[in-house]
């Protein structure tokens, strides 16, 4: 099924854009992970005990987190 995403504004798109290059991945695929991972999460938070709430809410600050970096990272390799 096609679904289209519109009014995202150009830095968000260059975001996205830079977000799966550094994974290696087209725009495509880094936002069907991106989608697909969403819907696990909520679908798990819906029918899981609080104490794997909480483990899965730390293990998505922690994948943020790593996007954060990598992004960071890049911005200093790029500056040097």
């Amino acid at each position: 099924m096609e679904i289209k995403l519109r009014f995202l504004s150009d830095e968000e798109v260059a975001k996205l854009d830079r977000l799966a290059k550094q994974r290696k991945v087209s725009r495509q695929e880094y936002l069907r992970r991106l989608i697909r991972r969403e819907l696990m999460t909520a679908g798990e938070f819906l029918e899981i005990d609080s104490e794997s709430k909480i483990r899965l809410a730390l293990a998505s600050q922690l994948k943020k987190n790593n996007d954060l970096l990598h992004i960071l990272i890049t911005q200093i390799e790029e500056r040097t």
